[in-house]
């Protein structure tokens, strides 16, 4: 079988996955915050948020996002569970929906969307493929049928 996740179709689902899950952090982020935004923007491109790996007859798909890029470390204290009382009750000037932003982002409905279109598209590759092997059998089947006679 070939290596589907590859393919340039594949390819580019998973960088719009990538760039979906990538602007929903920057949605979530905390916004006075320094330059997190810029260095989440800059730190987290779309062709190294994700990976897939082949094992086998399964590929597995995995994005990453960096919450806490170079130069602005502090982005993981937004999604620490031992988070200050001041930031969690929203008395900073920041409001309390930015904390754990990275996980929002991960659940937030236009990743999911996403992911399930770059399921879709897998998974009707896999499908074509299996048929395209199955109709190739089919046919040395009916012209050995055909040699009998």
């Amino acid at each position: 079988m070939a290596n589907l996740a590859n393919t340039a179709t594949q390819t580019k689902a998973l960088k719009q996955v990538s760039t979906t899950l990538k602007n929903a952090a920057l949605f979530f982020a905390p916004i006075r915050t320094g330059n997190l935004k810029r260095a989440l923007n800059t730190a987290n491109r779309p062709d190294s948020m994700y990976k897939a790996t082949t094992s086998g007859n399964s590929t597995r798909f995995s994005f990453q996002i960096d919450i806490a890029p170079s130069g602005a470390e502090y982005g993981k204290f937004w999604n620490s569970p031992n988070i200050s009382s001041t930031v969690r009750d929203g008395k900073t000037k920041n409001v309390p929906r930015s904390l754990d932003f990275g996980q929002q982002a991960a659940d937030d409905k236009s990743v999911k969307t996403e992911i399930d279109r770059l399921m879709q598209g897998y998974t009707a590759a896999i499908v074509g493929e299996k048929v395209k092997v199955l109709g190739t059998i089919l046919e040395k089947g009916f012209q050995q049928l055909s040699s009998i006679k």
